[in-house]
C-alpha cells in the first residue's frame, strides 16, 4: 500500500491519477463497521483504485485531549490493517488547527480538485468540515452536480447496537475482551514496537503505563500472547495503575500483546 500525506494528494501524487474510490475517517479499530466500507472501495476492479483517508491521530487528541481514552491501534497498527484488507493506497492528515477549520465545502472540493473520483463510501453517522456541522445529506448535495457516487452504508450491529470505536473503547475499558474482538474481528493487541522505555530481565517486561498510548482494560492479570523476533509465547499480562507487566518466555524484544 502507498502512503502518502495531505500534500501529496494536492500534488496529485502517483497512484493518485488513476480514477478512485474513496472512503474518509479516523478508522480507529478498523472494526466490522469500517470494514464494511472498505470493501465497498475495494471491489471496484482493477481499473479503479481503492483509496482510504484518514488521520495520524484522532481528532478528538486536538479538540479535547483531556476526553480521549486513548487509541484503539497505534498509528501503525491502522496502516498495516488497512493494507491488509486490500486498500491500495492512503493519504493521512495530521490533524492540525488550521485542517479543522477547513469547512466541509473546501474539503469536498480540494478532493474533487485533486482526485478523478467514481465513488465515495461513508458511514451513516460520517461528519466533516470544520466544528463536524457538515454530514451525509450535504456530501450529497455538494457531489449531485458531479456524476460522483456517494453511497452511504447502514451502521453494522452486535447485540442489538451500533458497532463504533468509541464503544469498543468502553468494553476494553470495562475487560470484556471478548465483545471487543467479536467487534474487531480479531483479538486487541497493544502495540509495543514504539516503546521507548521498557525494563526487562527476559522473562519479565515491565512498562510505564504513559508509554502506551492505548486504551487498556481495567487493572487485573489477563492471559496474552507476546509476539516477538523470538516468535510467539503465551503469558499473562498484569495491568497495574502505573505499568504494564508481561510475564512470558523471550518477551524481553517483544513486538505486540495480544490478549487472548
Amino acid at each position: 500500500m502507498t502512503i502518502l500525506n495531505w500534500s501529496d494528494l494536492l500534488e496529485r501524487r502517483t497512484p493518485l491519477d488513476r480514477p478512485v474510490r474513496l472512503t474518509v475517517g479516523v478508522f480507529d479499530g478498523l472494526h466490522v463497521g469500517h470494514r464494511r466500507l472498505l470493501e465497498e472501495i475495494t471491489g471496484g476492479g482493477a481499473d479503479l483504485l481503492p483509496v482510504v483517508i484518514t488521520f495520524s491521530r484522532s481528532p478528538v487528541v486536538v479538540r479535547s485531549p483531556d476526553d480521549f481514552a486513548g487509541s484503539i491501534l497505534t498509528h501503525r497498527q491502522k496502516m498495516e490493517r488497512i493494507a491488509s484488507l486490500g486498500v491500495e493506497a492512503a493519504v493521512v492528515i495530521d490533524f492540525s488547527e488550521e485542517m479543522s477549520n477547513l469547512s466541509g465545502e473546501a474539503f469536498v472540493r480540494l478532493l474533487r480538485e485533486n482526485l478523478t473520483i467514481q465513488k465515495i463510501v461513508v458511514g451513516q453517522n460520517f461528519r466533516f468540515g470544520k466544528k463536524r456541522i457538515s454530514g451525509t445529506d450535504d456530501l450529497k448535495e455538494m457531489l449531485s452536480d458531479t456524476g460522483i457516487e456517494v453511497l452511504v452504508i447502514e451502521p453494522v450491529l452486535r447485540g442489538g447496537s451500533m458497532v463504533s470505536s468509541s464503544r469498543i473503547r468502553a468494553v476494553i475499558r470495562s475487560g470484556k475482551l471478548g465483545e471487543a474482538r467479536e467487534m474487531l474481528a480479531a483479538p486487541y493487541a497493544i502495540d509495543l514496537r514504539g516503546v521507548g522505555k521498557r525494563f526487562s530481565n527476559g522473562s519479565i517486561l515491565r512498562i510505564p503505563r504513559s508509554e502506551i498510548a492505548q486504551v487498556l482494560p481495567p487493572a487485573g492479570e489477563y492471559a496474552v500472547n507476546s509476539e516477538s523476533p523470538a516468535g510467539t509465547a503465551s503469558g499473562t499480562c498484569r495491568v497495574d495503575n502505573d505499568s504494564l507487566t508481561l510475564a512470558a518466555g523471550n518477551c524481553g524484544n517483544a513486538a505486540m500483546v495480544v490478549f487472548s
